[in-house]
């Protein structure tokens, strides 16, 4: 099976930067003219925008793991596959107008790699 759920939510990931340059361009420029140390404060904007890139960079990681776990087509660990889709589930119902919708793809993409795989050991 071709590794895609890491790839998809490194895109995700990279998407959800590029959107927020263009949403917080101006905190972002607040932050690097401030050389970005201790420049997140008590502003609303200033934390929304650090939450907003922080979980852009994690989910990247996060990606980045899963596509490493994918291509040395090694099993999910379980904790992975079920706090991720807790993680998109919660999200999804919290914030439904948010973009968290699109984990789904990659969080239901887990359970049915897994379900495939066991497939394949059970014929071998």
């Amino acid at each position: 099976m071709k590794a895609w759920i890491g790839k998809s939510l490194m895109a995700i990931g990279l998407i959800h930067q590029i959107y927020g340059l263009v949403a917080y361009h101006k905190v972002v420029f607040q932050f690097a003219g401030e050389l970005l140390f201790n420049t997140v404060g008590r502003s609303l904007d200033r934390r929304v925008a650090f939450w907003f890139f922080m979980t852009g960079f994690s989910l990247m990681i996060v990606g980045g793991l899963i596509d490493w776990i994918e291509r040395r087509k090694l099993e999910m660990p379980l904790f992975l596959k079920w706090s991720f889709l807790a993680f998109t589930v919660i999200g999804c119902f919290m914030h439904p107008k948010s973009g968290l919708w699109a984990l789904l793809i990659p969080a239901i993409g887990i359970f049915l790699r897994a379900r495939k795989e066991a497939g394949k050991k059970e014929k071998q």
